[in-house]
């Protein structure tokens, strides 16, 4: 497929926002928040933040059976309310899996579940009602759900829903973690607002034991993986550098010393391997380099024939718009949602049949930006790309 020239001025033109993370005044306070489900012993505790008049209050309950646990959580907007059951069992995602039909990616929510639920809607990925309508459609969530925004556990919840209600219907919600979960299964609230915070000491637990494997939402996070290759496509929330590309590991080997590292204080992450993989430049959480045009076209190939892959799909680094460089091979989606939203849409990458195209919240399909620098200094130059 032909994709449309596109004019590298309509960029460069396009008005510059404050970047995500950058400063910003919180003056949020404590507000509703949870479920929280933590097991202490043989009893089930969900903990929630409610408010009563204008008074922000811990609802606690106890079971003593996983299975009579029913929960509910409800958005920031009227009717943004979902219900759904803990999963029987938890298990460790695979690395590979086969490109399906139709695939939505989408990175960096960060808490905005307005922006999150648009784009899900728009794409017919679920209904008004927060059910799974994608039937055997895959969707890629590339990490950062964490953070900045004020609905992050509502943005979680909601994921953890759709994953049972996808694979029942023979599709699959892959999530992938980011920078921000390992922050935030560290205990790190550096990125947190003032909500979380206050909302912890109603809920009468430290902030890092509310994601600690002591936790229905800590045990799940820790099933996931830091990249995964979906056909052709390799899906990571930051990058592989070429540091990564020449070391010994497999995509399974850096997924499973992720996990057996999760929750872990980087001074107490002591393999050179587990170190590399969270290093906080090359690491695969944080790696800026391909989405800031600082490779040459060798470096990517070598990078896309370390993880055995045509594409690599990145979030983490702003983009203004869907855009994909190095002659299509490194695709970026982390764009200026919060903005967006603003304007009235949300936008973000649609894979159908093997092809990529930029989809927005009305279900509009269109070309993505597609950039080519002849060197890694030199001038960009737009082109139409297969």
């Amino acid at each position: 497929m032909i994709l449309k020239s596109i004019i590298l001025p309509l960029i460069l033109a396009m008005p510059t926002f404050v970047v995500a993370g950058g400063p910003f005044e919180d003056n949020s306070k404590a507000g509703p928040d949870g479920p929280y489900v933590l097991y202490r012993g043989q009893k089930v505790v969900v903990k929630s933040v409610e408010l009563r008049d204008t008074q922000a209050v811990l609802n606690m309950k106890i079971f003593t059976d996983k299975s009579m646990v029913a929960l509910s959580c409800r958005g920031p907007e009227e009717g943004d309310v979902f219900s759904f059951q803990l999963k029987k069992s938890l298990e460790n995602q695979q690395t590979r899996y086969d490109l399906p039909a139709k695939m939505l990616v989408l990175s960096d929510i960060e808490g905005n579940f307005k922006a999150f639920k648009m784009m899900l809607l728009g794409s017919k990925v679920i209904d008004k009602n927060f059910n799974w309508t994608f039937g055997n459609g895959h969707i890629v969530l590339l990490g950062d759900f964490f953070d900045r925004g004020l609905n992050v556990t509502e943005c979680l919840w909601l994921i953890y829903k759709l994953e049972s209600e996808a694979e029942a219907a023979g599709g699959k919600v892959h999530f992938i973690l980011g920078n921000h979960e390992v922050l935030n299964l560290q205990g790190n609230t550096q990125y947190a607002r003032k909500k979380y915070l206050e909302n912890a000491h109603i809920l009468g637990e430290p902030y890092r034991r509310l994601f600690d494997n002591n936790t229905e939402m800590g045990r799940w996070l820790r099933t996931k993986n830091a990249v995964e290759l979906i056909g052709d496509y390799v899906f990571c929330h930051a990058g592989i550098s070429p540091e990564m590309a020449v070391s010994q590991l497999t995509l399974e080997d850096i997924n499973r010393i992720s996990r057996d590292n999760l929750g872990k204080q980087n001074k107490d992450i002591t393999s050179q391997d587990a170190q590399l993989i969270f290093d906080l430049k090359k690491g695969i959480y944080w790696y800026r380099g391909a989405a800031k045009n600082s490779l040459d076209m060798d470096e990517v190939t070598r990078i896309l024939d370390f993880a055995q892959a045509k594409r690599m799909v990145v979030g983490h680094t702003l983009q203004p718009d869907i855009t994909a460089h190095y002659g299509g091979r490194v695709i970026c989606v982390d764009l200026y949602h919060e903005e967006n939203i603003r304007q009235g849409f949300m936008k973000t990458l649609w894979i159908e049949e093997g092809y990529a195209y930029c989809l927005d919240s009305k279900g509009e399909k269109s070309s993505v930006f597609n950039i080519t620098f002849t060197q890694k200094t030199g001038a960009a130059t737009s082109t139409s790309q297969n």
